[in-house]
């Protein structure tokens, strides 16, 4: 892959980060921070840089079981709008 391409999916990561910490409800925050964490795993694996990866995982994981939690429970999704 070209330069531009690795260099523009890690700014990807990097923006939906960003704009997961500007969330005020924890539902949407997890959400977006999910998605970064997606991109920084494939921004990683191009780069072949394990820990990057290990750590996209890791997050992964964190906000996929709070977010099933969080949808799990009797007062339904929190995700406010």
């Amino acid at each position: 892959m070209t330069n531009l391409v690795i260099e523009s999916i890690g700014y990807i990561a990097i923006l939906t980060g960003f704009f997961a910490i500007t969330k005020k409800d924890m539902g949407k925050f997890r959400l977006w921070h999910l998605i970064s964490s997606f991109f920084y795993i494939i921004y990683g694996a191009m780069l072949n840089s394990v820990p990057l990866v290990i750590a996209g995982i890791v997050f992964c994981i964190i906000h996929v079981y709070h977010l099933i939690k969080m949808y799990d429970s009797n007062k339904g999704p929190k995700l406010k709008t």
